[in-house]
């Protein structure tokens, strides 16, 4: 992906991206919202259609409105788990006709994103700690939970 292609994304677009697992890659490229950008980089929010609770926390969901933001599918973006990357990422899937963006949230999720950025900025004592672990990747820690049959069974 050439910086030029990545040059018009702002936060609340929505991207492709083979957003990697804590285990390594992954095998293909899934909707991924945009939360900032800046010359440089991109932090990007995991996206998934899951209903279930793995991956929950500081979620934007995109539900009656989701085709108008440019999405197959009702889905839900975890702002727990997220990447920084560089705006030239190899890992950034344009389509056939080189184009980037997906789409966009609206104006109200916009807004809610904004307020859960805000409240995961507030859990950091410096940017500069948030900024490194999220060029790591931040992959929220597999739990377990009880299923009715009482057997423990990995939420993720």
């Amino acid at each position: 992906m050439s910086y030029e292609a990545s040059a018009r994304i702002c936060p609340g677009d929505i991207v492709p991206f083979k957003f990697p697992y804590a285990e390594g890659g992954s095998p293909y490229a899934r909707p991924c919202l945009v939360l900032e950008a800046n010359t440089a980089e991109i932090l990007l929010a995991y996206g998934t259609t899951s209903r279930g609770r793995a991956n929950a926390g500081f979620e934007v969901r995109v539900s009656a409105e989701f085709r108008a933001c440019g999405l197959k599918h009702a889905s839900r973006f975890v702002l727990a788990r997220r990447i920084r990357v560089r705006r030239d990422d190899p890992r950034f899937k344009a389509n056939g006709d080189g184009e980037l963006l997906l789409g966009a949230l609206s104006e109200d999720l916009l807004s809610r994103q904004q307020v859960l950025m805000g409240l995961i900025a507030q859990t950091w004592n410096a940017p500069g700690l948030r900024y490194r672990a999220e060029r790591a990747g931040i992959h929220p820690v597999q739990t377990r939970r009880r299923r009715r049959g009482g057997q423990l069974v990995s939420s993720l």
